[in-house]
């Protein structure tokens, strides 16, 4: 499928600034980065749901409702997705200095 726009090289330079957001320096030029990538993500979706035949839309209805979950997700959300690849990963704090937080799922023996 032919897209309008190619966000490759895009997505690769902001992914590289969105490197530096614990810096003081960067976190402001992170920060809009980050806002950039998901206007991106938000233009592909749209495209794919307009492009994609009707066969194709039923395959893959989950994926685009699980991008558009993520997508739609806030900060202060409850029920986040943390992976795509697999998005019944949980977030549990640590409370540790050097690893204040794990994710994955809780399994006891």
């Amino acid at each position: 499928m032919e897209l309008r726009q190619s966000y490759k090289f895009t997505v690769k330079k902001l992914s590289t600034v969105q490197r530096f957001k614990k810096n003081k320096a960067g976190a402001g030029k992170a920060r809009k980065a980050g806002k950039k990538i998901k206007t991106i993500a938000g233009r592909l979706v749209r495209e794919l749901e307009r492009k994609l035949t009707a066969d194709s839309l039923n395959r893959y209805a989950t994926d685009l409702s699980l991008f558009k979950t993520v997508l739609a997700q806030k900060r202060s959300d409850s029920g986040k997705v943390y992976s795509l690849h697999e998005p019944d990963v949980k977030c549990y704090t640590k409370g540790k200095g050097h690893k204040k937080f794990e994710f994955g799922s809780k399994a006891s023996f």
